[in-house]
């Protein structure tokens, strides 16, 4: 069984939440609808930060991976 991280709980709960999830290296993008949130990740369990977007314009950025989930499991 392969070891769980950080990053790979986030994209599950993410996913059962209704989020795609389009991963590109260290990038994480999560669409639903017409938000979108970036993740950019320093490893598997700390982010450098995150971003969220709606209708292709940026409402929010955060250096801390509790706001970043807040924004993804509402």
């Amino acid at each position: 069984m392969a070891e769980s991280n950080t990053r790979t709980a986030l994209a599950q709960e993410c996913e059962q939440a209704g989020w795609q999830r389009r991963i590109d290296d260290r990038v994480d993008l999560y669409l639903r609808g017409d938000i979108r949130v970036r993740v950019i990740w320093r490893g598997d369990d700390v982010i450098n930060g995150g971003s969220r977007f709606a209708d292709g314009t940026m409402e929010t950025y955060s250096r801390e991976l509790d706001t970043v989930k807040g924004w993804l499991l509402r």
